[in-house]
């Protein structure tokens, strides 16, 4: 076999840390970048909060008296002597071959600093899933046992095996497979979750979660529980003439059963399961300035505001320290200069696109959403001079507030129409339209899509049925059919 040596040339893209962190940053949420900021000024001596540590140190912070030889504890308490908080700060480096570990007599490993990382991310409110909520439960009705005990064994099964809705996704067999109990003890660990609050909890299809909430207020053999038991489907169908007729009774009797059952929760696990609830925290807001005009103005109240520590500052020219000494420091104020450069990239950005919203969407800052006019990104980022991947990251789930209220970013790009006269309208303002035809409409004959087509044509736009019916989907608006009431 004969070996060859060929040397080819290829063109790649390869993005710098530092690129990679300025775009990290601006895609990150109010939240992400809260926590991600807090992170840093644990890792970073370098860096401090604006308004902290003003005040200038008397003498040298490391002293040539620190000169490797003298005992550890000695050179921290001389550490300590100049400046505590310092001391800390370099403690808290996560340089693992860092030359002023030489100082230190406990320096902080890497791994020290993913453990503060994690406590700091654990420290955020945090909401129980359905699993862990459910789990206080059962240990309230069977106190004192644990997994040595079949029952409790059999009921931790039966959790694991709960959706996101509260429905059971395992048969009592697979549950008594995965428990290692028998059947009997399977089914009665089955019963106790139902026992647990919601009712409707471990249900495996709609009617028996319907049926347990029923049950659980007293309302076996009503006619809203008949209808649960044997009309579900015709129910969901709108089909209440012939329930009443196969049920003998009258329709008034059939319309209140039905609005009992629609209060029932089909997915009871929903009300106490984790959500991923952040707090909507709007990053700029658009409001009117003294003059009148539109102005914009940066959210400031959440965000720590941070500089580089004069004190570092100092320190990296300090001919006391040796070279290797001063380039780690320099090393830390670079990084923390380059942090607050992608800070301050990061909110800029996002103020130039809000300020060009108010340019393109004034029609809907002075008189609501069916006033938002059809805009893309690209126009944004033409407008701008930015890449339109840009601009898409800038505005990825963030917030702006209004007049109106607070809306995401996105809700002012929308595809739109142009009516006959030249107005253009996004396809949001066109829902709104529909939307209040429907409201409108008479609850005996309600709007088909196509008259629907007819009423925006006599507005002058010339939309088709598939798209009415499409956004009529899009708001969990029912078909007529089902909207009709007898």
């Amino acid at each position: 076999m004969e070996l060859q040596q060929n040397i080819t040339t290829r063109l790649e893209q390869t993005l710098a840390p530092q690129m990679l962190q300025s775009l990290k940053i601006l895609q990150a949420t109010t939240q992400e970048l809260e926590v991600t900021l807090s992170a840093e000024l644990l890792q970073n001596p370098a860096l401090e909060l604006e308004g902290l540590g003003r005040e200038e140190l008397i003498g040298n912070p490391i002293e040539d008296s620190l000169a490797k030889g003298s005992g550890e504890d000695d050179r921290a308490a001389q550490l300590a002597e100049y400046d505590e908080n310092l001391v800390d700060a370099v403690r808290e480096a996560a340089w693992d071959d860092a030359p002023l570990d030489e100082y230190l007599p406990n320096p902080v490993r890497e791994a020290d600093q993913q453990e503060r990382h994690a406590r700091l991310m654990a420290s955020l409110t945090e909401e129980a899933s359905l699993q862990d909520q459910l789990l206080e439960q059962i240990r309230d009705l069977l106190p004192g046992v644990g997994t040595e005990n079949p029952l409790y064994r059999a009921c931790l099964e039966v959790l694991g095996n709960l959706d996101e809705r509260g429905y059971l996704q395992a048969s009592n067999e697979e549950i008594a497979r995965g428990a290692d109990v028998d059947l009997d003890c399977a089914e009665k660990a089955t019963a106790i979750i139902r026992r647990l609050e919601p009712a409707g909890l471990a249900a495996r299809t709609l009617r028996e979660c319907l049926l347990a909430q029923l049950e659980r207020s007293r309302e076996r053999g009503s006619l809203a529980w008949e209808i649960v038991d044997s009309h579900l489907e015709d129910l969901a169908r709108n089909r209440i003439p012939k329930i009443a007729k196969e049920l003998d009774a009258d329709m008034d009797e059939i319309q209140e059963a039905a609005l009992r059952i629609r209060s029932l929760d089909p997915k009871p696990g929903h009300s106490i399961a984790s959500v991923a609830a952040q707090e909507v925290i709007p990053e700029v807001f658009i409001e009117r300035g003294p003059d009148g005009e539109w102005i914009v103005r940066r959210n400031q109240d959440h965000l720590p505001r941070l500089r580089i520590s004069p004190r570092y500052e100092k320190l990296q020219d300090d001919a006391s320290l040796s070279t290797s000494d001063r380039q780690c420091i320099r090393k830390y104020i670079h990084d923390g200069r380059q942090l607050i450069r992608s800070v301050g990239l990061r909110q800029s950005t996002i103020e130039r696109i809000a300020e060009e919203l108010v340019i393109q969407q004034r029609d809907f800052l002075e008189h609501g959403t069916t006033q938002l006019r059809p805009l893309n990104i690209a126009q944004i980022a033409d407008s701008l001079g930015l890449h339109e991947t840009t601009v898409s990251r800038a505005i990825a789930n963030k917030y702006v507030q209004t007049p109106h209220g607070i809306f995401g970013f996105k809700h002012f790009f929308s595809t739109g129409y142009e009516s006959e006269d030249g107005e253009a309208l996004s396809s949001r303002a066109v829902k709104l339209k529909i939307l209040s035809y429907i409201e409108q409409e008479p609850p005996n004959k309600p709007l088909s899509d196509q008259k629907i087509v007819d009423l925006l044509a006599q507005d002058g736009l010339q939309i088709a049925r598939r798209t009415v019916a499409k956004y009529r989907d899009e708001e969990n608006i029912p078909a007529a059919s089902l909207r009709r009431q007898h």
